[in-house]
């Protein structure tokens, strides 16, 4: 809402007010205009007396962009650059009703960002607070007031029917989970082993198994190794965050599960491990909230926690151990050697557990809060593609038909984020290609 954005109301009685208007009271409408202008500060001496906080509230009522001035100095320069804002003259008549707002200067007034250190950032956060919203319905004339509210209790109504229908989704969703878990239940026991000698007997009674050979191929193979692992490989989204080293950790990863809240506002993935060298947790889990999961909307990322992993001594995946030795200079221990030891971050796909911080807005300038927005996007696009893909098509992921289906996890649609329409008839063979070359250069076979 920095803009400058008028509103105005005629009436065949204000045209005939306005041509019917004396000679005098031309006069003295100009000379009002000509005082104001006048006396508009516009010169870069008067300007540079003025606060950061009066200088966006100048600038929003002159319609004037401050996006990219880092300094003072170059809001200065800007304003002083621009016309000066001319108010438009009172209608005149019994039966006029021409009125006017700025929402510019009234959002600029109300806001609460006291920051000189940053005023492009401020600028370029196109937010509206509740103080914003208030000055807004001020200045605003009671008739249209009448009627916003009008429109706000319709759009409380429809709030209504959404929580309803988010409740009964969430129901849904429940059901059919219930009845997709003990299909999970039997794909972990069948990776794990259990069915094993079931499987083959009945591949035996068909005659599909060359019994010598097959004995000496299965005589030390349990289950399916290395399943999970192989899966998040052919995964782009997932398999540019493993390393080597993180290849050897997940071999001992026996299951990936989905829990989505009974209310339908989050989920939480949870990574189960059979005994490892690596750490001593069984789970691994990671919680999501987000208040319009079930709804079409961009997703509102409310809150993300991640667990502590505890490694065991020597075995972190990442962060390393760097011994350096140092002599001392000066004081008693002057000329004695002594070996500090420094932990250095390394990437690991186990970085996932531990999400990213938010810092107060007094902290963040517009580039680190890009940053911190790119780096919930990753995280969260790695989520969806366990929750969306990994886990309910683990198989086909492992095989590597999933590939064939166009799952580029960097350019598709999230269902429920569109119809699915756009683009052409190629471009899911080219989705494939793409995640097909981007784990041709993996830690996976």
């Amino acid at each position: 809402f920095f803009v400058t954005n008028k509103f105005h109301k005629s009436t065949m009685a204000d045209d005939q007010a306005e041509t019917t208007a004396s000679p005098q009271a031309a006069a003295e409408a100009n000379d009002n205009t000509e005082t104001n202008t006048a006396t508009d500060d516009n010169t870069e001496e008067d300007l540079s007396g003025k606060s950061i906080k009066a200088l966006k509230a100048l600038a929003a009522e002159r319609n004037v962009d401050l996006v990219g001035c880092v300094e003072k100095r170059d809001m200065v320069e800007r304003i002083a650059a621009a016309p000066a804002a001319v108010p438009a003259p009172a209608a005149s008549g019994p039966n006029a009703h021409a009125f006017n707002f700025n929402l510019g200067a009234a959002a600029a007034a109300a806001s609460d960002s006291d920051d000189d250190s940053a005023p492009g950032f401020a600028m370029g956060a196109h937010m509206v607070d509740d103080d914003q919203q208030e000055d807004m319905m001020n200045i605003l004339p009671p008739c249209i007031v009448r009627r916003v509210e009008k429109l706000r209790d319709l759009n409380s109504q429809r709030e209504t029917i959404v929580e309803q229908y988010q409740k009964e989704r969430a129901a849904l969703e429940k059901r059919f989970a219930d009845l997709y878990q003990p299909l999970f239940d039997e794909r972990r026991e069948t990776i794990a082993g259990k069915y094993d000698r079931e499987i083959d007997a009945k591949a035996k009674e068909g005659g599909n198994v060359n019994e010598e050979e097959d004995a000496q191929e299965t005589l030390d193979i349990k289950g399916i190794p290395q399943f999970f692992v192989c899966a998040m490989g052919h995964m782009e989204a997932v398999a540019e965050l493993i390393t080597e080293a993180d290849v050897d950790c997940l071999e001992s990863l026996t299951d990936v599960k989905c829990i989505d809240d009974e209310d339908g506002m989050g989920f939480a993935l949870e990574f189960h491990f059979a005994p490892n060298r690596y750490f001593t947790n069984t789970v691994l889990r990671k919680k999501y909230t987000i208040p319009n999961l079930l709804l079409d909307d961009e997703p509102i990322l409310k809150n993300v926690e991640g667990c502590e992993i505890k490694w065991k001594e020597g075995m972190c995946l990442t962060h390393r151990e760097i011994k350096k030795k140092q002599r001392a200079k000066s004081g008693k221990n002057a000329g004695k050697i002594r070996t500090i030891v420094k932990k250095e971050k390394q990437d690991s796909f186990f970085h996932f557990f531990k999400p990213p911080k938010v810092p107060t807005m007094d902290e963040m300038d517009e580039d680190e809060a890009d940053a911190i927005e790119q780096a919930f996007d990753v995280d969260y696009d790695v989520a969806q593609a366990f929750r969306s893909h990994i886990i309910p098509k683990a198989a086909l992921w492992f095989t590597g038909e999933a590939l064939d289906e166009g799952f580029d996890i960097a350019d598709s649609e999230w269902p429920g984020e569109g119809d699915g329409n756009e683009g052409d008839g190629d471009e899911g063979a080219e989705g494939g290609a793409s995640a097909a070359a981007s784990s041709a250069n993996s830690p996976f076979p």
